[in-house]
């Protein structure tokens, strides 16, 4: 890295991953002063992330000092009225890289240097979806368009790797462990179109359900919002079946529907932009099942192969008496390299109380919902 960057200085961009600060501490331990870490607010991180990330690195042993760039306005005008994932990825990379150039500019930055790591690149070059700090991979000259040259010192590494590396150099654990946040932050959680009001209560869910499944031994757990709307195919009665059939109960116990907003997932190796499947069943039943996550497994799987249209599928936790305008899902997995990933069971209790707290925090939450589908057909995030 001292080599590539031939005495000239580096901009480091800083997220609070393991990946961004590994990387910016390689930068720093090659290139010394030159090395200038910034955090982009996007508006997008989680409440007071911004501050919390900035404070824990500059403390011991890493006294990584960075600077808060704030552009929160920026980002949400930018993904404003759109409803396509891919669209709002590509939307959020561009507003990511324009602000890094006018703050690679204002310091005489010629580098940048990134966490990227390899399934970032494999997610976009394969066409699954379009990661936020993939650029050459995908013919993007970042010289040409941006005026700076990229530093990527993890790109051929994997998750596993990047924590591994990050305690031979002797990361403290709340650092190299720290469960994965993307780039794009909330935005590929608030499914559809971005509100500020949305965005608001995926917030306060994300801080609950994070509280809450912190101790369940998953490698990634959070939240996710998705509009109360529902789309007429496939047929309510076909999928009510299926379910129906895949868990062995007369179909009047069962309730079953397909969000309108569309996720993205992997079928066949491809992406698959398609439906979400809403599970309910009565509420004696649902208690039964919720411990059952075998039967929980086959009534994802039966779903998922007999609907083209639907790529993942939920189970409706807790509800409340009339109707609100967003749904709540709760996601948990667990995974070695990211490339795959199997849901993580949680007690149906957990999922309750977790659940009864999310309802409460917002009375336009009028569903909470455990997602019941691995990696793929899903992909961790839900866009």
């Amino acid at each position: 890295m001292r080599e590539l960057s031939e005495g000239k200085k580096a901009l480091a961009a800083i997220s609070g991953g393991v990946d961004s600060t590994i990387s910016a501490l390689l930068a720093r331990q090659a290139l010394g002063e030159r090395v200038f870490p910034v955090l982009i607010d996007t508006g997008f991180m989680r409440e007071d992330e911004p501050e919390k990330v900035r404070d824990k690195l500059a403390s011991p042993p890493l006294e990584l000092k960075i600077r808060i760039v704030r552009s929160a306005g920026r980002f949400l005008k930018a993904v404003a009225d759109e409803p396509l994932a891919e669209e709002k990825r590509k939307k959020f990379r561009e507003t990511f890289y324009q602000v890094l150039k006018e703050e690679a500019d204002k310091f005489e930055c010629e580098y940048l240097v990134q966490g990227t790591i390899a399934p970032d690149w494999i997610e976009t070059q394969g066409g699954i979806k379009t990661q936020h700090n993939v650029l050459e991979q995908v013919g993007i000259n970042p010289h040409a368009r941006y005026g700076f040259k990229l530093l990527e010192p993890l790109s051929e590494l994997y998750k596993d790797q990047v924590r591994s590396l990050a305690k031979y150099l002797a990361v403290p654990n709340e650092f190299s462990e720290r469960q994965p946040f993307p780039g794009p932050g909330l935005l590929v959680r608030c499914i559809g179109e971005v509100k500020r009001s949305k965005l608001e209560t995926l917030k306060s869910a994300t801080s609950i359900v994070e509280d809450r499944l912190g101790a369940v031994g998953s490698n990634q757990y959070f939240a996710a919002i998705i509009e109360n709307k529902f789309a007429d195919e496939p047929s309510p009665k076909a999928l009510r079946k299926v379910a129906a059939d895949a868990l062995d109960l007369p179909e009047d116990e069962v309730r079953a529907e397909a969000f309108l907003d569309r996720v993205t997932g992997v079928k066949g190796d491809e992406r698959a932009y398609a439906r979400l499947a809403s599970i309910a069943l009565r509420n004696e039943t649902r208690e039964a099942f919720g411990w059952l996550h075998d039967k929980l497994n086959i009534l994802q799987s039966s779903v998922v192969e007999s609907f083209k249209e639907i790529t993942r599928v939920a189970m409706l936790v807790k509800d409340r008496r009339g109707e609100g305008q967003y749904s709540i899902m709760i996601r948990a997995v667990s995974t070695r390299d990211y490339m795959t990933a199997s849901v993580t069971p949680i007690s149906w209790k957990t999922l309750k109380d977790t659940a009864e707290d999310v309802l409460k925090s917002s009375q336009r939450i009028g569903r909470v919902y455990y997602d019941i589908t691995p990696k793929p057909p899903a992909t961790i995030e839900f866009e």
